[in-house]
């Protein structure tokens, strides 16, 4: 098999500026998203216990908790005003999705599921039981 295209320089030069270019790219990505970890966290909690502080609750989360992801990549768990957890998941149902906050008691039994937006109180409404033990029960099973 002849390997004619890299006889031509101009060619094999231009494949590799392109090349450099995609990796250098995805590298700069990476350390912005690496680097932007703190800021977008700190944003997170802010919005949460904004929502929190809107919907009448008296807790607000603290902080993350680093390395505790046992519910199988569900959400992220956050320290929770008192002797408690909270684990921030995203919802699926009907079709949409929308982010909820499970407060969790010190021995890892679901205290109350909070909506974070509108469509999602919405959907807690009218959602059946089972839908909602299904989350219950995964989240339970990874605290």
């Amino acid at each position: 098999m002849k390997l004619s295209f890299l006889k031509d320089k101009t060619y094999l030069k231009e494949s590799l500026i392109i090349a450099g270019w995609i990796c250098g790219l995805i590298i700069l990505s990476g350390l912005c998203w690496y680097f932007t970890h703190p800021v977008r966290n700190r944003i997170q909690i802010n919005s949460i216990n904004q929502v929190l502080e809107q919907s009448g609750n008296p807790g607000r989360i603290i902080e993350r908790i680093q390395g505790r992801n046992r519910a199988g990549g569900l959400g992220s768990y956050y320290t929770f005003t008192g002797n408690s957890s909270a684990f921030v998941f995203t919802f699926i149902g009907e079709g949409a999705f929308f982010p909820c906050a499970a407060i969790l008691a010190a021995d890892g039994e679901v205290v109350e599921i909070i909506p974070l937006n509108r469509s999602g109180q919405r959907f807690m409404e009218r959602a059946s039981p089972q839908v909602i033990n299904i989350y219950l029960n995964r989240i339970m099973g990874g605290s």
